[in-house]
């Protein structure tokens, strides 16, 4: 494989940690050029970071942003673009297609000119979005004819899925060692916050993600727990947090900053709100990090996926709309002393 071509919906490839992943894997084993295909939703977003390598980059589409009901609009015009440009792509080339809004237009343009297709399903289509009965079975049937005429369907894992494919291919969201071994070598605790108990949040920090519980938890446990947060402020909760003692922001953070801090904690959290159908379903790449580098993990009661952890007695888990419980729990661990349990239980 002289190239890799990524065709994903977003800005930069170094902003989503599954294709900073696949990206680094084909450079570094295969010697592959990497192409991205990509959608910048806010201008100059789409400068790519972290990687040791060139990015070559062909936006095809800009604006739109990643909230209301213009972003939908933008999705069409996404598929669209994406089919058209598919007619460029020579029949030796190997795609990487993230999302069936990716995946399907490629596959219909690969009927043509004959490239292979390997269609990443992070986050399934038909689930992130509410649409009325009619179209959302059209839906379910074209993510179905995709995923089985792809040279491979690459998914987290089979909980989401209806139907069955021939195509299908695990794909745990866990981190590469180099990433691991790297970030154990550069961490020093003194450049982190610490007290009875740590707990991790990261990534997106926006609504929908448990904002509210984290601002509940920094404010009652001002004396025993402290919280770092990284990543993209998106909520006023987070507005709010940072301005805590107890509270230390690292920023937005590549990959091995932020398996870095979490050898500074005890635990990581991971919520979900329930209301969109597809959070009780979450791949959390969280979950494979805290498996790798040993410590616990946070997730509401609602995400079946995190069935695994919750019976390896690895888990605190609580209703997502419920933070007196979540309370209780932490504060029995911190009476007891007894966070070691969750963190040895995680490995």
């Amino acid at each position: 494989m002289k190239e890799l071509i990524i065709v994903a919906p977003l800005s930069a490839l170094s902003k989503r940690t599954r294709l900073f992943k696949i990206s680094n894997f084909a450079n570094n084993k295969y010697s592959a050029k990497i192409r991205h295909i990509g959608w910048e939703r806010i201008p100059n977003e789409a400068v790519e970071k972290d990687f040791n390598f060139e990015i070559e980059k062909k936006i095809i589409l800009k604006g739109g942003g990643y909230g209301g009901y213009a972003v939908k609009i933008y999705y069409l015009l996404w598929m669209i673009k994406v089919f058209f440009y598919s007619f460029s792509i020579s029949k030796e080339k190997t795609v990487w297609a993230l999302g069936f809004e990716s995946a399907f237009p490629l596959l219909i343009g690969s009927k043509i000119k004959g490239y292979k297709i390997y269609f990443d399903d992070a986050d399934r289509f038909s689930m992130l979005f509410k649409l009325p009965k009619p179209f959302q079975k059209i839906v379910f049937k074209l993510e179905e004819l995709t995923s089985k005429n792809v040279f491979m369907h690459v998914i987290p894992g089979i909980e989401r899925y209806n139907f069955k494919s021939p195509k299908f291919h695990v794909l745990k969201n866990m981190p590469s060692q180099d990433i691991v071994n790297a970030a154990i070598k550069n961490f020093n605790s003194d450049n982190y916050i610490s007290n009875q108990l740590v707990i991790n949040v990261n990534g997106w920090l926006g609504e929908g993600r448990g904002m509210n519980t984290v601002l509940k938890l920094a404010d009652f446990f001002k004396n025993e727990i402290s919280i770092i947060l990284a990543g993209k402020i998106d909520s006023n909760e987070v507005e709010k947090l940072i301005k805590f003692k107890n509270v230390q922001y690292l920023g937005e953070v590549n990959n091995e900053k932020a398996l870095e801090s979490y050898l500074a904690s005890d635990f990581v959290l991971t919520y979900y709100d329930p209301n969109l159908y597809i959070n009780r379903y979450a791949e959390s790449n969280k979950w494979g990090d805290a498996i790798k580098l040993g410590i616990g993990v946070i997730v509401n009661q609602e995400v079946e996926t995190a069935f695994y952890l919750n019976n390896a007695g690895a888990t605190i888990t609580s209703p997502y709309f419920d933070d007196r419980i979540l309370i209780e729990k932490l504060s029995e661990i911190i009476q007891k002393k007894s966070k070691d349990q969750y963190k040895e239980k995680a490995k």
